[in-house]
């Protein structure tokens, strides 16, 4: 990490004619992984489970769904979508207890699951304040990392074109994804990841004390 901050100074001060101030700087403690279920499996197997975000829909494949690879790995597994369509089409492959909405949730987890869902949601501080409130002994939550080399972006014929699901609203970093849900939530992260290449950002998160 030092190094890296050490050559982004080095290119800010050639840029610029200048070394950039230390306060813009933020130093993060990050583990990686090649794939995002050697994160969430410790927490998953024979666990029960709320996996918010579960359907995919409309890009729904119930070869690759997340939800449908994790019933067969905890003991009891719920889903929450607010998408009405999309769990009606999930369910027609497992048949489990599913909500619409996070005020509904009424039950005790061992591990609640936020993967790849922040980023989609209309209030990000009312999003994360919800899932807080949620009983549960551990939080995942995960979303895509704006600085990965997969997600390209830049000017063509004076258009600004961008490699992103038309659905998103936010990019968020290691940095800012953590920040976020540490400012807007009684969470406090305990982990964080990179994983499937630097692809995604995942924070593994408990309550904080007291709380």
């Amino acid at each position: 990490m030092k190094v890296a901050i050490k050559k982004l100074k080095d290119l800010k001060t050639k840029i610029f004619g200048k070394k950039i101030d230390p306060y813009w700087i933020q130093e993060l403690k990050v583990k990686k992984t090649h794939d995002r279920m050697n994160v969430f499996f410790p927490y998953m197997q024979n666990k029960k489970v709320l996996h918010i975000g579960c359907s995919d829909y409309p890009i729904f494949n119930p070869k690759t769904n997340l939800h449908l690879k994790l019933k067969d790995i905890c003991s009891e597994l719920h889903g929450m979508d607010v998408d009405a369509k999309g769990i009606e089409v999930l369910r027609g492959y497992f048949p489990g207890k599913y909500f619409e909405d996070l005020v509904s949730v009424d039950n005790d987890y061992d591990t609640i699951l936020v993967p790849e869902t922040i980023e989609h949601v209309d209030n990000v501080a009312i999003f994360l304040n919800q899932i807080s409130k949620l009983k549960a002994n551990t939080f995942i939550i995960s979303a895509p990392n704006c600085f990965n080399n997969y997600f390209k972006h830049g000017i063509v014929k004076e258009k600004f074109v961008e490699f992103v699901h038309p659905d998103h609203n936010y990019w968020f970093s290691p940095y800012t994804l953590k920040n976020t849900i540490e400012k807007y939530s009684n969470l406090r992260v305990i982990d964080v990841y990179l994983s499937n290449n630097d692809l995604m950002v995942i924070c593994v998160c408990s309550k904080s004390l007291g709380l």
